[in-house]
This record gives structure tokens, C-alpha cells and sequence, in this order.
């Protein structure tokens, strides 16, 4: 099944389930994908980040039910999912610039709220490799991505101080959220470091294991601002373009170039996407 078939499903599951669980972990099962990546997906197929549509596609039903029916607000509220009639009621307004009450009185239907249309992408060079399993020296981060920083900066402490920082690297960030649906004091990240060869993981940080496959590669060179734009090549356009399908594997990204010896133009930064 392809990845723009599983969001077609999971699209067609919230207008038929309004009022169910829609949260993220439900939806993904729905599209059978793992949640490291059915937002992303999610988002690269639509253009619209998972809470978004839903809250969206709820509006609209909502619209529908408020001029075309009789039925008591709160009961509407219900039927398409919003927990607190006060609740509905600020959302439908935002949405739409009128009350329900307002709009039920005017008897017209408001126009629908749309999707975004498609954007325009930066183009990033793109290629399927294939790797053996990887094993990391990593230093857990919790809060932005932004942050991760922090986390490199010990780990990299922590190296020097058991005399393994000489001969190691490249350098991986494993990102486990999407951070457009996940508040940012819930996200969780490791700076991880690949270490030489018989070294082992010193007391204090995490071993992780990078497990090898196929990887759909895409290349950022610049400074890492333009990692975003990368990522969104990535499950936007070069995901589908490749006609692979993503494992559940976290995807990564592995630091080419050492920060500390080169200008940010010149930073080569690797987005990985684990494929089955």
C-alpha cells in the first residue's frame, strides 16, 4: 500500500469517527504507519499537520449539522468530537466568524475550510543507500530540537573525559517526534556519537543501536536553519518520488562535517529515513 493510500484512509476514518479517538497513536494505526513517521507523512501528503485536519474536518461537519438541523448545540458538539459545548462554540466562531447560534439564524452555510494548497519545495539532492547497523554513544535530550545542542556538548565532554573523543564520529541526532504535533516539553532527542572501533559506551550515556537497511538520503549543505525545509523534502516529495516504504525505525541525521571546523555555509548534514 502506498503512503498517499494510508493517509486517504486515514482521512476517510476521521469523517466517518468524528467523536472517537482521533489522537495521533489511534490515527497511525489506522495508516499503519509507525508514529516516528505518520505525521511527517501525514503532513508531506496533505499539507496540513494531523491535528489541523481533524480539528478542520470537524468544523466543517459541524457546519453542516448547525444550518441543516434542528439538533440542540451541545448534541452537536458531541457528534463531531468537541468535549465542552464553550469549547465548540470559541473554535466554530474562530473558524467561521460566527456563533453557531448566528449561523443557524442566517440559515446559510458558511464556505467550507479548505486545506492549504500544495507549497512550493526546495529541492535536496536524494539517493537509497544501504548501511549496516550503527552503534552509538548518545546523550538523551528532552525540549526543543533546537536545544540539542546541550546534549552534544556533554556527550562530547563525556568522550574526552574516557579518552574516546580521538577517532570517533561522525555524529547523529535521533529525533523521535514530530515536533509540529508534539509540545515541545515532550519532545525527546539523542546527540549520539559512533564510536572507533572495539571502544565501548562509558558509564553514563546511552548505547544505542542504529539498525542497518535501506535508507533514503537526502543532502543539506548549508547551515542547519535549512534543516527544516530538508525535512520536508524529504517525506513530501522525495519519499513518494523513491516509490519505497518507511520501516518502523527512527529516522536520523548524521553530521558529514564538523561544525567546529567549518563555516555554517558548509555544514553537509545527511536526513536518513529508514525503508523496509
Amino acid at each position: 500500500m502506498t503512503h498517499a493510500s494510508r493517509i486517504t484512509r486515514t482521512l476517510r476514518h476521521i469523517d466517518a469517527h468524528l467523536a472517537g479517538d482521533l489522537s495521533l497513536d489511534a490515527l497511525a494505526e489506522v495508516a499503519a504507519l509507525s508514529r516516528f513517521h505518520f505525521s511527517r507523512v501525514f503532513r508531506g501528503q496533505t499539507g496540513e499537520g494531523v491535528a489541523e485536519a481533524v480539528r478542520r474536518i470537524r468544523l466543517n461537519r459541524a457546519a453542516l449539522l448547525v444550518v441543516a438541523t434542528r439538533d440542540p448545540m451541545a448534541a452537536i458538539a458531541a457528534r463531531v468530537g468537541f468535549g465542552h459545548p464553550d469549547t465548540f462554540e470559541r473554535a466554530f466562531a474562530a473558524a467561521f466568524g460566527a456563533t453557531p447560534l448566528q449561523m443557524r439564524h442566517g440559515g446559510r452555510m458558511p464556505r467550507p475550510l479548505l486545506p492549504p494548497e500544495p507549497g512550493e519545495f526546495t529541492m535536496f539532492p536524494t539517493e537509497i543507500r544501504t548501511a549496516s547497523d550503527t552503534v552509538l554513544a548518545a546523550q538523551p535530550h528532552q525540549g526543543a530540537y533546537s536545544d540539542i545542542g546541550s546534549a552534544f556538548t556533554a556527550l562530547m565532554t563525556r568522550l574526552q573525559q574516557a579518552g574516546l573523543w580521538k577517532g570517533s564520529g561522525p555524529s547523529f541526532g535521533l529525533y523521535y517526534h514530530d515536533p509540529s504535533e508534539t509540545p515541545v516539553a515532550d519532545l525527546r532527542s539523542h546527540a549520539g556519537q559512533k564510536l572507533a572501533d572495539g571502544a565501548e559506551v562509558p558509564e553514563g550515556l546511552d548505547r544505542i543501536t542504529l539498525p542497518g537497511g535501506r535508507f533514503l538520503v537526502v543532502t543539506c549543505k548549508g547551515p542547519f536553519s535549512r534543516l527544516p525545509e530538508a525535512w520536508a523534502w524529504a517525506y513530501a516529495r522525495a519519499l513518494p518520488d523513491s516509490g519505497a516504504t518507511l520501516r518502523d525505525a527512527v529516522p536520523f541525521e548524521r553530521y558529514v562535517t564538523d561544525s567546529l571546523a567549518v563555516k555554517p555555509e558548509d555544514y553537509v548534514t545527511e536526513i536518513w529515513l529508514p525503508l523496509a
